[in-house]
Order: C-alpha cells, then structure tokens, then sequence
C-alpha cells in the first residue's frame, strides 16, 4: 500500500500542486535537488483530508477500502467498511486482502465470498482435527471436490486455489504441492487399485498426474470385467473403466479388447493414449502379463497414467476447473459447457506438455555431459 501511494505521489500532476511549502527551498538549484530526492515515508498523507476525500470521489470501492487500511489515519478518515460493500464489491477486494502482507495465512472463499483461515496441513483427505480448521471453514474447503466414482481423491477448489496462492504470493499465502500428492487404495471387484498424486505449476497452471496400478487375475478377467455401473471406476468425471457406466460415452477400449484368438484374457498394450472429450484429461495405459510373487498365479499388471490441467485456480466458474469436478448438475440432453470440444486443446496435448517439462528437467540436471557419448565424445559435430 506504502508503494501505491508513493506511485501516486511521484506520478506528478494535480498531486503535487497540494505540496506544503518549505521554508528550507529557497534557491531554483535546492528546489531541484528536493525534487530528486526519492520521498520519505508516504508523502500523499501530508496533504490535507479535504484532498484526500476528494480523491475517493474518483476511486472504486475496492480502491476505496484499500486506502482506507494504509494507516490509521485513513482508516478513521474514511467511512467505508467492508460490511457497506455489496457483494460484487468484496468479490473485488477480498482477493487484493489475499495476496496482500495483510492476508497471510487466508484465502478467499468464492462460495461464501469471504476470507478464511487455512493451516499448512490442509489438503485433500485431511480431517479438521489434523488442519486445527473451523467446522464452518472445513466445509468451505470440501466444497466443488474431484471426486469421481469409487475414486475419492477429494481434492477440493480451495486446496488448489491455496496451492496456487503459494506459487503466486509466497509460502504464508498457501499450501505447498506435496500436500496434493498423495496416496491411497480402493478396493474393487477382483483388485485393489493403488492410486497416487504428483502436482505441479507450469506457465501458472496447476497440472495433476493420477497414477492407478493394480493387477487382475487371468481367471478373474471376466468377473473384473463384470464391474460396470455404480461398481466401475472412473478417471475423471466423464471417463470410466468400462463401457455403460458414463452417461457420456467415455470409457477405455483397451481394458474391453480381447484377443483375437478367443477368450476373455486381457491384449497387452505399451502406454496406449486416450483422452478425455470434456476436461482436460489424458492419459496412457499399460498393460502387460505378471506373475503374483506370492502365489505364483499368472496375471495381469495394468499401470494407468492420468493427466489434468486445472488451470489458474482464480475462479471456480474457469471452465478447466469447472468440467474437472462438475459440480453443477450435468444437462439432461448435453454435457456442461464450455468444454474441451469447443476449445484449443488436442487430444494428447495436456500429456504432451507434463512429458516435456519433465525432459527440460532432466536436461538440466544432465548439463551438457548429457550430449557426449562414448569415451567423452560429443554425439554432435
């Protein structure tokens, strides 16, 4: 705040015409060497307060509060408190309070559209003993969760609202990353499958890598196949494991294709993409033949790599983030929009941008010994 008022001061203009005189300038070269100087302090406050009301006048309500909480003298100056402003108006300053020095340690709530106290704990699956949350404000933060069929990550908007807030503003403004990550097992027909998180910013985004791993039974094909409807398992909100359990159509062929020879075993696959036709969810499968190393039964692993773009986490009602948790009702004849269909974004493209973030990593870490080959030799010429 100390830095806006001293832009507005040294901006020039009308501001400075309210100057009190010195009496120590007297000569052209002090007048100059004054106005040189950078200001102490902030010196828009020396000015009288019939100047200062009148450029509230001009300024929004927004502005108008931010003003007010510079100091204890424009605090009592002006009249405006947040409890006078409309809705719209604290949707607008709220979120300045929240990256501000003032708001560390808060977040702004847009369903309830206030500021709330967070922990460094708080994070998906934690209860409100382990984060030392209000009730009323650990309801606000399991609102808008991903939590798709019989696959309970729960992460909500503002577990990511905070996770962002950290990369943007600084660790008292958020949550780290590592409170996204975690792991958990949910226990299907026939398997468990292990599911664990990775997180990460990039180009100011949030991504997210789900990882699914569980093996089935040669002789629990069939049956593991069985699981559809309120039984299935489901990436995202739209994509589930087998075919009828989405009311949009969305499902993974490979775990349905079966080998041309017959039977109802499973057809091995190398990191098969697919995607998603609504959020932005991509993902690869991996299936290839096992052996149970306590049982010595012959099955089959399945590694699933799933890919989401949250996006900037700034509003709930970003289509990126609204099609990652649909929390809004779905249409009775058409899927919500906007959507992935009617944007930018090519199947494969979300996968595509986590891979090659992770190669520039990695050439990074190598340095240029990762070009030399044999006794030292560079590959290039």
């Amino acid at each position: 705040m100390d830095q806006l008022l001293t832009s507005l001061w040294t901006r020039g203009g009308w501001f400075r015409a309210f100057t009190p005189p010195s009496s120590a300038v007297n000569d052209t070269s002090s007048i100059a060497s004054v106005q040189n100087e950078p200001p102490k302090g902030t010196p828009i406050l020396n000015i009288s307060s019939d100047v200062l009301l009148l450029i509230g006048d001009y300024l929004d309500a927004s502005d108008i509060l931010c003003l007010k909480l510079a100091c204890r003298s424009t605090y009592a100056l002006f009249p405006q408190t947040l409890k006078t402003m409309l809705p719209g108006q604290k949707k607008a300053v709220l979120p300045l309070i929240e990256k501000d020095h003032l708001g560390r340690g808060t977040f702004y709530c847009a369903h309830c559209n206030k500021l709330h106290a967070f922990q460094p704990t708080t994070g998906p699956q934690a209860t409100l003993a382990d984060t030392g949350e209000r009730p009323k404000h650990g309801k606000c933060s399991r609102r808008d969760r991903f939590s798709p069929l019989n696959n309970p990550f729960g992460l909500s908007y503002a577990h990511a609202r905070l996770a962002v807030n950290r990369h943007l503003y600084g660790a008292e403004h958020g949550i780290p990353l590592a409170n996204l990550c975690i792991e958990h097992s949910e226990q299907r027909d026939k398997t468990t499958i292990k599911c664990s998180t990775s997180a990460k910013m990039m180009d100011g985004e949030l991504f997210l890598r789900r990882t699914y791993v569980f093996a089935v039974a040669e002789t629990d094909v069939a049956a593991f196949r069985k699981g559809t409807g309120a039984r299935d398992f489901k990436l995202c909100e739209h994509t589930s494991f087998f075919s009828g359990s989405s009311a949009f159509q969305q499902y993974i062929p490979e775990l349905q294709r079966r080998p041309l020879t017959g039977g109802y075993n499973l057809v091995p696959c190398r990191e098969a993409p697919g995607s998603c036709g609504l959020c932005l969810m991509d993902y690869d499968i991996t299936i290839e033949p096992c052996i149970f190393a306590d049982s010595s039964i012959k099955s089959w692993k399945i590694v699933i790599r799933a890919t989401h773009q949250l996006g900037d986490c700034r509003s709930p009602e970003d289509w990126k983030w609204a099609r990652f948790t649909e929390a809004r009702r779905p249409h009775l004849f058409f899927p919500n929009r906007p959507n992935r269909r009617g944007s930018t974004y090519s199947p494969g493209m979300v996968q595509k941008r986590w891979t090659d973030d992770e190669m520039e990593a990695c050439a990074v870490l190598d340095g240029p010994e990762s070009n030399r080959g044999l006794f030292g030799l560079s590959f290039f010429s």
